[in-house]
């Protein structure tokens, strides 16, 4: 399933790329280009536009009520069925959706911080921005909150990905 949220649910896309979906966000204020790229790409529309409506068969839009990005997953995992798959859990750049690709340690030799690339082994690079992702130390809460909100355990693996543009050291916000 892929999706395009309108730019009222830009948190929302940023915890649907964390769950590994496509998802782009429009910034845009005029509906039709945000239908129109919903068309051509199979794409959901998520809004809280309660004006914005399905005008063929194909308009697949689903309307977001909830006022805070929690709520707001848990709302579209009842209305649309998405999940947290363990496969496809912080595959995408947090930033710009593309799949990530692992890199090895020796590319990211001098882009990560010191003491992360001292104490991590799996690196992962955006092939559209170049920000790199590493398994962090957020992980288990990430997995927790993830686990509570989709009610079910999933298997613990190594996936909590903080980043590191090359002129920045910083954690990635999900």
């Amino acid at each position: 399933m892929k999706f395009v949220a309108d730019r009222m649910l830009g948190k929302l896309a940023k915890q649907l790329r964390m769950l590994g979906y496509d998802t782009l966000y429009y910034r845009g204020e005029d509906a039709y280009p945000l239908i129109r790229l919903g068309r051509q790409e199979s794409r959901v529309i998520l809004t809280r536009n309660t004006k914005l409506m399905a005008r063929k068969a194909e308009d697949m839009i689903v309307r977001i009520t909830e006022d805070k990005p929690l709520p707001q997953l848990k709302e579209l995992a009842q209305k649309a069925g998405i999940d947290m798959d363990e496969e496809r859990i912080f595959s995408r750049c947090l930033l710009c959706n593309a799949v990530l690709d692992p890199i090895s340690r020796t590319e990211a030799e001098g882009k990560v911080p010191d003491f992360i690339f001292h104490l991590q082994e799996q690196f992962f690079r955006c092939p559209q921005c170049s920000r790199i992702y590493w398994p962090g130390s957020h992980q288990e809460n990430m997995q927790r909150r993830m686990e509570g909100l989709f009610h079910h355990k999933a298997e613990g693996r190594n996936s909590k990905l903080e980043t590191n543009s090359n002129d920045q050291n910083t954690k990635s916000e999900t």
